[in-house]
C-alpha cells in the first residue's frame, strides 16, 4: 500500500529556524489548514504540540475539532460562523464588517484588516465602526491580523503593507482603550514575511505554514533559508513483467519497448491526489528512474522490479515539471494514505 513518510527531525529543524526568527516558540502559530498542507492534520498537530507550539490555524471547524485538544488556541481561517457552541479554545477569522453580525458573544474572533491585499478584511475607514460594533454587542475579540500579498517577492510591497498594519495597530490600540475593549493579539507575518525580517515589529506571533513543511517561496535574492522537506511519498509494487520489444504499455499504448525489458506497476495514481502525467514524456522519481507511459487512476509503471519506490522527497522538481507550486503538489495528496512518522 502506498504511504507517506513524515520526517520529525526535518520538521523540528524547520521549526527551530522559524522560532529563532520569531523570538521563541510562543511567537509561532502552526498553520495546519487543508490537512496540514497534505501532510496529515493529526500527525502534524501531534508533532507541533510536542515541539512546544501552543497555537494553530486550520481551514474549518471540522479540522479545528480534530486537533483542539493539542493547543491553547485554534484559529479557523476560512469557515462560516458556527450554529453551535464551540470550545472556548476555538476562534474564527472575521473577513468583513458585515460578518460580525453573524457571531455570538461567546465565539472568539480575530478581525482581519485589509492592508492592501484587497481579498478579505475591513478597510482602514471601517476599523472604528467595526470595533464599536464589537464593543456594543459584547463580542469576544481576541486578535487583529492581516495578510501580506507579496512577502516572497523582490519588491517594496511587503514593507508598504507592513507599514499599513503598523499604522492600523496604533489606531486600534487607541480605540480599544477608548471603547473599553480588552487587550488583543496582533499577527501579520506569514512564512515568507518572517524569513525576510529581523523583527515582528510589535506583533505577538507569526503564522507559519509552508516553511514548517520545508519549502520557501522567497525570491532567492532576499534570503535562502536552509529548510528541509518533511514529506516523502512512497509507492509499492503491484506486479512485474517482461515487456517484449515492440510491446506497448498502459492507456493509449504511449510507451513502446525498444528492447525486452522488465517493468513494474506501482500503487499510486491520480485518484490518490498525484498529478496525472499523460505519458508524452517521462516523470523522474526520487532515485532517478523514469515512468513508462501514462498514469492511471490507481497506478503507474516504471522500469525494474523494486518492491517500493520513492516518488518524491522534495516537491519542487515535480512542481517545476507540472508548472505549478510545491503547495499544490503536497496539498492534493489523499488523506487516506497511511502516514508514518520517523
Amino acid at each position: 500500500m502506498a504511504y507517506i513518510i513524515l520526517n520529525k527531525a526535518h520538521y523540528f529543524h524547520n521549526l527551530d529556524i522559524l522560532c529563532a526568527k520569531a523570538g521563541g516558540k510562543e511567537c509561532v502559530m502552526a498553520v495546519l489548514k487543508d490537512n496540514a498542507y497534505g501532510h496529515g492534520l493529526e500527525e502534524m498537530a501531534t508533532l507541533a504540540s510536542a515541539y512546544g507550539l501552543r497555537r494553530a490555524a486550520v481551514k474549518n471547524l471540522v479540522e479545528a475539532h480534530s486537533i483542539v485538544s493539542y493547543f491553547d488556541e485554534v484559529l479557523i481561517l476560512a469557515d462560516h460562523p458556527p450554529m453551535i457552541e464551540v470550545s472556548p479554545k476555538i476562534s474564527f477569522a472575521v473577513h468583513s464588517y458585515e460578518a460580525l453580525a453573524q457571531f455570538s458573544s461567546s465565539t472568539g474572533l480575530h478581525l482581519g484588516i485589509d492592508t492592501g491585499m484587497h481579498r478579505n478584511g475591513v478597510r482602514e475607514d471601517e476599523i472604528e465602526k467595526a470595533l464599536t460594533f464589537i464593543a456594543q454587542h459584547g463580542l469576544n475579540l481576541k486578535g487583529i491580523y492581516t495578510h501580506f500579498r507579496s512577502s516572497d517577492e523582490l519588491s517594496s510591497e511587503f514593507y508598504w503593507q507592513r507599514s499599513n498594519f503598523e499604522h492600523a495597530r496604533e489606531k486600534i490600540q487607541l480605540l480599544l482603550n477608548s471603547l473599553g475593549l480588552p487587550h488583543v493579539v496582533f499577527h501579520a507575518f506569514n512564512s515568507a514575511g518572517l524569513l525576510r525580517t529581523s523583527s515582528l515589529k510589535g506583533d505577538d506571533f507569526a503564522r507559519c505554514g509552508i516553511a514548517m513543511y520545508g519549502y520557501s517561496t522567497l525570491d532567492s535574492h532576499i534570503a535562502h533559508p536552509e529548510l528541509k522537506p518533511v514529506l516523502s511519498l512512497w509507492a509499492e509494487k503491484l506486479s512485474s513483467r517482461i515487456l517484449k520489444k515492440g510491446e506497448r504499455v498502459g492507456y493509449g499504448g504511449l510507451y513502446e519497448a525498444l528492447q525486452d525489458e522488465c517493468i513494474s506497476t506501482y500503487d499510486i495514481g491520480y485518484g490518490d491526489g498525484f498529478f496525472r502525467f499523460d505519458g508524452s514524456k517521462p516523470l523522474t522519481m526520487a532515485d532517478g528512474s523514469k515512468t513508462k507511459g501514462r498514469m492511471s487512476m490507481d497506478s503507474f509503471c516504471l522500469g525494474g522490479e523494486a518492491n517500493s519506490v520513492c516518488v518524491f522527497e522534495d516537491a519542487e522538481p515535480l512542481a517545476d515539471a507540472f508548472n505549478t507550486i510545491s503547495y499544490e503538489i503536497i496539498t492534493k495528496l489523499s488523506p487516506f494514505m497511511k502516514r508514518i512518522i520517523i
